[in-house]
């Protein structure tokens, strides 16, 4: 019996695949992005500006009747709203991968990329459900997936797709955050699987107020270490740290990222952290605020950033109110930029997600009290002033049926 875990917003959700029960189905026919669905053979990028993947989560797959077999979608937005999407297998958190080669994405039967000359595909079974995907500016990309609990310690597992095929390999860990330095990726991972009693030993890795709890690890996931699988690279004494999951910014061989930290005393403390993958050093300030702005832990947790969130010596975030702050990573000082009115809160009526790219913040926007209905739309980063018209993509159905959105991932240009 395998068991997994995932993180929704901050709370680590467990569940457990009853794999010897029989199998039902479902073909997921009757919704928008199906009837939008074009053949294999005729899928390109064309003028895609955002893409996104709906599908079943883990516990809708994996349920005390059995294994339920449910489709994903692809979804492709044009410029115009209009949608086209790919039908694929199903894989829980989504994420894609996007640069000038082409747009990467994976169900858990196959690795993809798309082009403006096509669809491929390499066939390589994987768990289904994703935790990172990462892009490679050479091409290729990088994927990381929720493989489970072990005996004794946690699997990840790691896809390497390439122009010419995909290739897999497990990790120890559970990375649900990670970087990409200069082609190399690394993950950060608050259960490190069999790695946890090496910590032991370090002086000031061990929690005073909970000892069950891990300090957080830092290792390379790929290239792979000599034995085939991730190298460990350092600790920090962080434990059960609050981490916003996904990609985070890497600049000088340096992960920049905000962290709602527990010391060893028990005492908690929300932090831009710095952390060096070449000498295991890190350095931490406390977030602080000219106005006396007060952070909380929930809406802590689901605030929004990403690898191109970094701004000369500035983080840029989206708290879950809708403000956008931007935060000096030398002192901790962080001031508001602007608010994007889009607050993502738990029990609230919308639900936006958030990209950045160079110079434009990204929302995909989901109304709960219509029947899915989604808005796009971007905003300069300095200013705030939209820099598009709201794109409405109706009637998908999110709310009502088995679809689910995790991330979105939009056109890779300034």
């Amino acid at each position: 019996m395998m068991l997994w875990k995932r993180v929704v917003g901050l709370v680590a959700v467990v569940w457990v695949a009853a794999g010897a029960c029989s199998a039902l189905t479902g073909d997921g026919s009757d919704n928008v992005f199906a009837r939008a669905a074009v053949p294999a053979s005729e899928a390109r990028l064309d003028d895609a500006v955002l893409a996104f993947h709906v599908g079943p989560a883990n516990d809708e797959m994996f349920t005390p009747l059995g294994r339920v077999h449910k489709p994903g979608f692809l979804v492709l937005v044009a410029q115009d709203g209009s949608i086209r999407t790919i039908r694929t297998a199903a894989m829980d958190q989504a994420t894609l991968a996007w640069s000038s080669h082409g747009l990467y994405f994976s169900d858990e039967n196959t690795d993809y990329v798309l082009d403006q000359d096509g669809l491929t595909g390499f066939r390589n079974p994987k768990a289904p459900g994703q935790n990172l995907n990462f892009a490679l500016r050479d091409g290729g990309a990088i994927g990381v997936y929720n493989k489970g609990g072990t005996e004794g310690g946690y699997l990840n597992q790691v896809t390497v797709t390439t122009d010419t095929g995909s290739r897999l390999y497990d990790v120890q860990g559970n990375y649900f955050n990670g970087a990409d330095c200069d082609g190399q990726i690394f993950g950060l991972s608050g259960d490190p699987g069999s790695h946890l009693s090496a910590s032991a030993s370090i002086p000031g890795m061990s929690s005073k107020a909970d000892p069950g709890a891990s300090p957080q690890m830092l290792a390379r996931l790929y290239p792979p270490s000599p034995t085939g699988a991730e190298e460990l690279v350092a600790w920090r004494p962080s434990f059960d740290a609050v981490v916003v999951p996904g990609q985070l910014p890497c600049h000088r061989d340096k992960i920049i990222f905000l962290s709602w930290d527990r010391d060893a005393d028990g005492s908690q403390h929300p932090r831009v952290v710095t952390w060096n993958t070449r000498t295991g050093h890190y350095r931490h300030r406390p977030l602080t605020f000219p106005d006396n702005t007060k952070l909380s832990f929930e809406p802590f947790g689901l605030s929004s950033y990403g690898p191109h969130s970094l701004r000369d010596d500035h983080l840029d975030w989206i708290y879950a109110d809708g403000r956008v702050f931007s935060t000096n990573i030398a002192t901790g000082r962080t001031t508001e930029l602007f608010t994007t009115n889009l607050p993502r809160q738990i029990g609230g009526t919308t639900k936006p997600y958030f990209a950045f790219t160079p110079t434009k913040i990204h929302a995909l926007n989901q109304l709960y009290e219509s029947p899915g209905d989604l808005t796009y739309l971007t905003f300069d980063r300095t200013t705030g002033t939209p820099t598009t018209t709201p794109l409405p993509i109706p009637n998908t159905n999110l709310n009502r049926s088995h679809l689910n959105l995790w991330r979105i991932t939009p056109h890779p240009t300034p």
